[in-house]
């Protein structure tokens, strides 16, 4: 074979690998980049919007997302095109650590855990670069992988528990801020109460955690490219966090003030969305003055940062100018075809694992009493229907669901979401709460005692503001043969029985009722209703017989 049928042959043979491992890598992660898609933008199934509805609309933490692995990807071009990047390939510690995100990624996906997913694609990433280039390139391009975490979206638990108390916080410190200014303001939970019968309501959006979440990801880069160095880095990106608190409270403050000083109407309209702009410029301002106060005070006390160029000392050279071609020779190789294959591999279990679970029992076989027994009152059931989104984000139509109603008593619904294997139905209901708008202002724990055949239950109690009413919510999961208030405990409870072939059902059981006289009584109601009924799940669940 002479030269150039050698050359040509080298870079089909490239080709062909790198075709081969995109669609390894496409077909091995594309559900968990589906999953991410949807948490990136909430509304991208409403098909009634238009293309900027669908990319704006909804509550969504990770809007930034998208943006991430192009900011990634040009830092590494930038770090190719100008850095010394030393290629020696680490073959054996590629392929072991290649190996193991690729069986995290399979665990992940029968776990139905996506952010895990998202981890493990990191790894894998990881993995790439040592079987092709080894672990000196690792060290200069794990900036660019590392940034990567930013835009795989936290379970959405993590998300809802933190979510409430920065919406908490917030308020309490927009009121404290409004109230230092001169304006009369108070709150409940997170309705901000002003005077003369103005009200505003801390949304979701609004409480902070977008900002922070994005301004960490926004930190991480402005430290990497700052003029400080080693520790003072790590402490520049650690002061993300106060500098995006302190932001989205001053947001909040102002937001007080234009709706005591002008309407409400202007503080949740144009104003809302402007400031939700500003607040990052003012976030970068911030950074940027605590960069500058710490180069002073050091240039003050005797110890200056001395400023030189970005990579200074391993820029690219005259004698690197074989360093692309040496990168480009190592795809094809035997090892990092074993690589691909492993990926292919790999992505044909991840399509087996992520396919959606069939349902043990039939639609409509947890169908609840048409009456129940209260405080000597009898209660009238109504079959309720949820609609087809929400049947979609909870991939079960095994559920039941009731409204119960008879006069001089508050109506009470009772749902009961029946999984055998797939744990993504029941999910908290705080997230459903919060994604459709409405507002949680208190949560607490509570045991109802007396249950028949089962005891004491320990609950999850809501307290949910939804418009000018308020309602209260009392669940409770149960995972195998026991209940449980922890979502937590629920998930692994049902996926450690999985695995050891014992009992892994698991079911969301959910009563709620408004608020008409006082929360006390409200929870008086739902406690009483909650032990009439848990003994109708019990039954279902043993397959004793359908809830009549």
């Amino acid at each position: 074979m002479n030269p150039a049928e050698h050359m040509r042959d080298g870079f089909w043979r490239r080709v062909a690998w790198a075709m081969a491992l995109a669609a390894g890598l496409a077909a091995a992660f594309a559900h968990m980049f589906a999953e991410m898609w949807i948490r990136w933008f909430p509304a991208w199934g409403n098909v009634k919007l238009s293309l900027y509805g669908r990319i704006v609309e909804g509550e969504s933490y990770y809007t930034h997302g998208p943006l991430i692995p192009l900011v990634s990807l040009v830092i590494v071009l930038l770090l190719i095109r100008h850095t010394r990047i030393t290629v020696r390939p680490n073959r054996s510690m590629g392929l072991t650590v290649l190996g193991l995100s690729l069986l995290v990624h399979l665990l992940a996906c029968f776990a139905r855990v996506n952010f895990v997913s998202g981890f493990a694609f990191i790894g894998v990433l990881v993995g790439l670069v040592l079987i092709l280039w080894g672990g000196r390139a690792l060290k200069r391009l794990w900036f660019p992988i590392a940034i990567l975490f930013f835009m795989v979206p936290l379970p959405e638990v993590t998300v809802a528990d933190l979510n409430f108390r920065l919406k908490m916080f917030a308020t309490q410190a927009g009121v404290w801020i409004a109230n230092a200014v001169g304006v009369l303001a108070d709150y409940s939970g997170n309705r901000v109460v002003l005077q003369g019968d103005k009200s505003l309501v801390v949304a979701n959006v609004c409480n902070g955690l977008r900002t922070l979440i994005s301004l960490l990801a926004f930190g991480a880069v402005y430290a990497y490219v700052c003029r400080l160095r080693g520790w003072w880095r790590l402490a520049l990106f650690a002061m993300t966090v106060p500098v995006a608190v302190v932001s989205n409270s001053l947001r909040i403050a102002s937001l007080i003030v234009v709706a005591d000083v002008w309407s409400v109407e202007t503080a949740t309209g144009w104003y809302h969305d402007t400031s939700g702009v500003l607040i990052f410029f003012a976030a970068f301002l911030l950074m940027f003055g605590i960069e500058r106060l710490v180069l002073t005070l050091r240039r003050l006390i005797g110890r200056p940062v001395p400023v030189v160029g970005l990579f200074h000392d391993v820029r690219r050279g005259p004698q690197d100018r074989e360093q692309g071609s040496l990168m480009v020779a190592s795809l094809g190789s035997r090892s990092s075809w074993a690589a691909a294959m492993a990926v292919l591999v790999v992505a044909a279990g991840a399509y087996y694992l992520n396919r959606a679970a069939p349902n043990v029992r039939s639609p409509g076989s947890l169908s609840l009493p048409v009456e129940m027994t209260v405080e000597g009152r009898q209660l009238y059931g109504y079959r309720q229907y949820l609609d087809e989104n929400t049947l979609t984000i909870l991939e079960t139509r095994d559920y039941a669901y009731s409204r119960y109603m008879t006069p001089g008593v508050p109506p009470v619904d009772f749902c009961v979401i029946f999984s055998q294997d797939n744990r993504k139905g029941t999910h908290p209901p705080d997230l459903c709460l919060q994604g459709s708008g409405e507002g949680i202002v208190a949560k607490g724990d509570v045991v109802v005692e007396g249950v028949p055949g089962c005891g004491a239950v320990p609950c999850r109690e809501l307290i949910v503001q939804g418009g000018s009413r308020s309602y209260y919510y009392l669940y409770t999961y149960k995972c195998g043969s026991i209940y449980t208030r922890s979502f937590w405990r629920q998930q692994f409870e049902i996926f450690s029985n999985g695995l050891l072939s014992r009992d892994a059902s698991g079911a969301l059981v959910r009563v709620s009722t408004p608020v008409e006289t006082s929360i006390e009584d409200a929870r008086r109601l739902s406690v009483m209703f909650m032990r009439q009924a848990l003994p109708y799940v019990e039954k279902a669940m043993a397959g004793q017989e359908n809830l009549k």
